[in-house]
């Protein structure tokens, strides 16, 4: 019985100040078992995982109450949640989807902001396999493929989120949602992935894969880049040996002509922004101020980005018209890194011939003087 009060003191319900009575009822004055306890005194006890979210939802769904605390808290949660897959089906009768517990815990419970929470960015993905990666457990439902977790592990945004420590990189719930939890549907899926890339999803809106995707129930973004596993972009996607496009499009046809003429716009820039990137360093290491040029050429690699984007539209000549900016600004800091470099080796022959020059000068002098104070010396 004394367990549930180990971890409380550092639960955030405690460092708000509130008791066991707070949430459990019973009078907390006394020690007096069966006056504490009292059904009388408005004990509720442990409740059931049916009763959990209305439990939790007396105070969360307060705003009045919650605003004392926090007066940004949302107070929807509870709501939210009979809405998610969890919710309708814990009211069917299913004790064994998610409660709030299963994602909080229950007397250690920690701001989302604290990063020991089970629900912390980090956290996130192990706390959502606790059940999703679980095949014992998940076995009855509508899942075949219980990989989820393992997939995003494998994705350019858990490298995003556990390598680069970029917080605002996509988790479970970024797609899913948390307490309204429900998965995209193939109409939704654009605008989910919408909500970071919106460039790319306005750029697809406009484009003939719209269409064609909608025609065939297809779920837009996740045809080319997958779902959990998604994997960094790149020209790859559009030509070569694991070209995308070739999956639907002949090398030959216009949808695979027009993926080759863009990703060899792209890789041209790619390619000329490495090597002006190249000069410049030489040219620094040279001891050549080149901070200017090296601002400069971020615009090129801004218009790379751009062209990468730009695909989405599936327009060959607005993706050239991208890279031709690019190409033109990376050329003229190409020369611009090769002009400095000329100029300083110039500069150098000529201090170099200067030197040898002056050494000459030098030497002939001392010689001279050195013979002419010895014929003095040797006069009568």
């Amino acid at each position: 019985m004394a367990s549930p009060t180990g971890p409380f003191p550092t639960d955030v319900h405690a460092e708000k100040g509130l008791t066991c009575a707070s949430c459990h009822g019973g009078d907390s004055t006394s020690m007096d078992i069966r006056v504490a306890m009292n059904p009388a005194k408005g004990f509720r006890g442990r409740p059931s995982r049916q009763e959990i979210p209305a439990f939790c939802s007396r105070c969360h769904s307060d705003a009045n109450y919650m605003h004392k605390f926090s007066p940004t808290a949302k107070t929807d949660q509870v709501a939210q949640y009979y809405t998610s897959v969890h919710g309708k089906r814990l009211r069917e009768g299913d004790r064994r989807v998610a409660v709030c517990i299963n994602c909080h815990s229950v007397h250690d419970i920690k701001l989302v902001s604290d990063p020991t929470s089970p629900v912390y960015p980090t956290n996130v993905p192990a706390t959502c396999g606790k059940c999703h990666s679980d095949r014992e457990y998940m076995q009855g439902y509508d899942l075949p493929n219980l990989s989820q977790v393992e997939d995003y592990q494998n994705s350019v945004h858990y490298r995003a989120l556990s390598v680069e420590g970029n917080l605002a990189a996509p988790t479970c719930q970024s797609c899913h949602g948390s307490h309204g939890a429900t998965p995209p549907g193939v109409r939704s899926v654009t605008d989910v992935c919408g909500t970071c890339h919106a460039f790319n999803r306005d750029f697809f809106e406009k484009s003939p894969h719209r269409d064609a995707f909608a025609s065939l129930g297809a779920a837009s973004c996740v045809q080319c880049h997958g779902n959990h596993a998604i994997q960094t972009a790149g020209e790859y996607m559009l030509a070569g040996p694991n070209s995308v496009c070739l999956t639907c499009h002949a090398p030959d046809d216009n949808g695979g002509q027009r993926a080759q003429e863009m990703a060899t716009s792209i890789r041209q820039l790619d390619g000329d922004i490495q090597q002006a990137r190249e000069t410049m360093e030489q040219a620094e290491r040279a001891g050549v101020d080149m901070s200017q040029a090296m601002s400069e050429l971020n615009n090129a690699h801004n218009r790379l980005v751009m062209a990468r984007t730009t695909i989405h539209t599936l327009d060959s000549a607005q993706v050239a018209a991208e890279t031709t900016v690019g190409l033109r600004i990376a050329a003229e800091i190409q020369e611009e890194g090769k002009q400095k470099l000329a100029e300083l080796r110039r500069f150098r022959e000529g201090l170099a011939l200067s030197t040898v020059f002056i050494v000459v000068v030098v030497l002939s002098l001392y010689f001279y003087i050195r013979k002419n104070g010895r014929s003095s010396s040797t006069e009568p």
